[in-house]
């Protein structure tokens, strides 16, 4: 009977969770607070609902939250159409990338508190060294690659420093819920424009104006200059919101 109480509970906050952190996906959409301008591109955190769901209530509550922020932007598709809006009048571009938020966000989540357990050090420099790789190539878009590798090992530099100093619960903290928002955005968008690139490579290139030959170039410098800043933002808002929630359910 205590059992059928507990899970009863589960599912009511599973519930309340998932149409909380959804509505928060739509409102983000709805008021354009969803996006945030980081000159010369814009990011958007719209996803980041999905990666808290899925960190603090699983992988099926992540994969759902996602389904909702997918059928969103298909309703922003069709009552807000762009020129590039019928990539996401098709539901396995706006839906499947999202759902998969969810999913790699949790699983990344998990393995990254199993790596932890076997070796911290290893695995805080090997995070510490993709940030900064990351940072590298959204600089070297913009400017030579001497600037770029000067920043990025700037970066790598400090980062390595506050992560020894570092306890070793918050170090824990941010190398899991870090990496889970990383790879959970980066799910989003190389998901997007893979299928793009595979299903709408010509019809994407007439829009923009340009050879189906360099529409290959330019959907990988989309997700360079687009993808990269969205997944370090998110690993930035996500820490403090699930880090609060994990310790109050201690």
């Amino acid at each position: 009977m205590e059992r059928e109480i507990q899970s009863t509970k589960l599912k009511v906050r599973q519930l309340v969770i998932t149409g909380m952190l959804s509505a928060i996906s739509i409102f983000l959409g709805l008021t354009g607070l969803g996006f945030i301008k980081i000159p010369p591109v814009q990011a958007t955190i719209m996803h980041i609902p999905v990666i808290i769901g899925a960190i603090i209530e699983g992988p099926i509550v992540g994969a759902f939250i996602g389904l909702c922020f997918g059928l969103f932007s298909m309703y922003q598709a069709f009552t807000a159409p762009t020129p590039t809006s019928f990539i996401f009048w098709n539901p396995i571009i706006a839906l499947l990338p999202r759902i998969l938020i969810g999913v790699v966000s949790y699983y990344s989540y998990i393995f990254m508190k199993k790596a932890i357990n076997k070796n911290a050090k290893v695995s805080g420099i090997t995070v510490i060294l993709l940030f900064s790789f990351m940072l590298y190539l959204v600089f070297r878009t913009f400017f030579g690659t001497v600037q770029s590798t000067i920043i990025g090992a700037l970066v790598f530099i400090i980062l390595l420093g506050l992560f020894f100093k570092f306890n070793v619960s918050e170090k824990n903290w941010v190398l899991t819920i870090g990496t889970a928002s990383i790879f959970g955005t980066l799910a989003n968008t190389i998901g997007v424009l893979s299928l793009v690139h595979l299903i709408y490579i010509e019809r994407f290139a007439n829009v923009i104006k340009i050879s189906p030959d360099k529409a290959g170039k330019f959907i990988i410098g989309i997700g360079i200059t687009n993808g990269i800043p969205e997944a370090l933002i998110s690993a930035i808002i996500t820490m403090p919101v699930v880090i609060a929630v994990l310790k109050i359910r201690k």
